[in-house]
């Protein structure tokens, strides 16, 4: 059970102004506005982004947290991408050899190549975003998934009725 500081200080939570708890989650769109705490990467996706979806109303004010997640994993995948631009796919690994007598290098020598880390950071990056995209709907097998959703709900059967033509 939450302590009485926890409570009060859950409650005055503010976002964007409005309190969390008269956020109402069911509401059909997401805030066109990001995040001041997206990166910059994060920050220049999120309206554009946010309006896309909120234009298919397919997207509830609740999915507003797999939203500012995308952005911020398209912000890390930015930044690793740059970072590869900047040092290169591979590291050179070099050892060096101290002087025991006075601490100076004595030799460096090269000991073969290592895979920039930023690489694993790009990869994940774009495995997260590759599975919230699909619960955004936003690949094509997604949209074609929900569009067959939409048509099912259109049916007028019942689902006994439905049931009896599978089985005939």
């Amino acid at each position: 059970m939450p302590s009485a500081f926890e409570s009060k200080h859950f409650e005055s939570f503010a976002k964007g102004g409005e309190k969390m708890s008269k956020v109402d989650l069911t509401s059909q769109n997401v805030p066109n506005q990001a995040p001041k705490w997206l990166g910059v990467y994060g920050k220049h996706l999120y309206p554009k982004l946010a309006t896309y979806l909120n234009k298919s109303n397919r997207i509830l004010r609740a999915d507003e947290y797999l939203v500012q997640q995308y952005c911020s994993t398209f912000d890390v995948y930015r930044k690793a991408y740059n970072e590869l631009i900047k040092h290169g796919i591979q590291q050179s690994i070099y050892k060096t050899s101290l002087s025991p007598v006075d601490g100076s290098v004595v030799s460096r020598d090269f000991q073969g190549y290592k895979k920039n880390p930023a690489y694993n950071m790009m990869s994940d990056s774009l495995s997260k975003m590759n599975q919230i995209g699909k619960e955004l709907g936003l690949s094509p097998k997604a949209r074609n998934q929900l569009m067959d959703l939409k048509n099912i709900n259109n049916n007028d059967k019942s689902v006994g009725q439905s049931l009896k033509e599978f089985f005939k």
